[in-house]
C-alpha cells in the first residue's frame, strides 16, 4: 500500500504521459467490474459509493457524474447501441471506474483530501477520450433522452 503519496498539480501534457493505474487495480478488479456491466449495472457497492459522492461537495458530484457518464457509455457500447468504442478506450473507461471504486488506493478515500487522485483519473481519462465522450453525448441526446420524456409523459397520464 502507498500512503505517502503527494498529490500533484498535472497539466494536460503531463497527464498523457503518466504511468497506468496497474499497481492499484488487479484483474479481479477489472473482471468483477466487467461482469457487472454485462449484467447490465454497476456493482451494488459501487454505486452506494457514487450515490454518497452524488450528495457531496462539487467536487464528490464530478466523479459522481463522470462515472455515471463513463458506465452508461460502457453499458451502451456493451449492448450495441454505441458502435465505434475502440476495446483500448473500453479498457481505459473500465480502469478509471474501478480505480474510483476502491477506497484504498494512492489517496485514501477516508483521508482528507482522499478523492483528488480520483479526480485526476477521471480529469485524464475526460482529455484523452474527449472526442469519444462528445459523440457518446450527442448520440444519447438524439436516442435516450426522447425515450426518456416519452417515458415521462405516459407516465403522468397515468397519474
Amino acid at each position: 500500500m502507498k500512503i505517502g503519496v503527494n498529490p500533484v498539480r498535472l497539466d494536460a501534457r503531463t497527464l498523457t504521459t503518466r504511468p497506468a493505474l496497474s499497481d492499484w487495480i488487479t484483474v479481479h478488479d477489472l473482471e468483477a467490474l466487467r461482469e457487472a456491466l454485462v449484467r447490465g449495472s454497476l456493482p451494488h457497492d459501487f454505486l452506494d459509493k457514487l450515490r454518497g459522492l452524488a450528495g457531496g461537495d462539487i467536487s464528490h458530484r464530478f466523479i459522481e457524474q463522470n462515472c455515471s457518464l463513463f458506465a452508461a457509455l460502457l453499458l451502451a457500447a456493451e449492448n450495441c447501441f454505441v458502435r465505434d468504442v475502440k476495446p483500448a478506450e473500453r479498457e481505459r473507461l473500465l480502469r478509471v471506474l474501478a480505480y474510483v471504486r476502491k477506497d484504498e488506493d494512492a489517496i485514501p478515500d477516508s483521508f482528507t483530501g482522499g478523492f483528488e487522485d480520483d479526480q485526476r483519473e477521471i480529469l485524464a481519462a475526460r482529455l484523452e477520450l474527449s472526442d469519444l465522450l462528445q459523440t457518446f453525448k450527442a448520440w444519447r441526446l438524439r436516442h435516450q433522452v426522447p425515450a426518456m420524456w416519452a417515458d415521462h409523459g405516459a407516465a403522468r397520464l397515468h397519474v
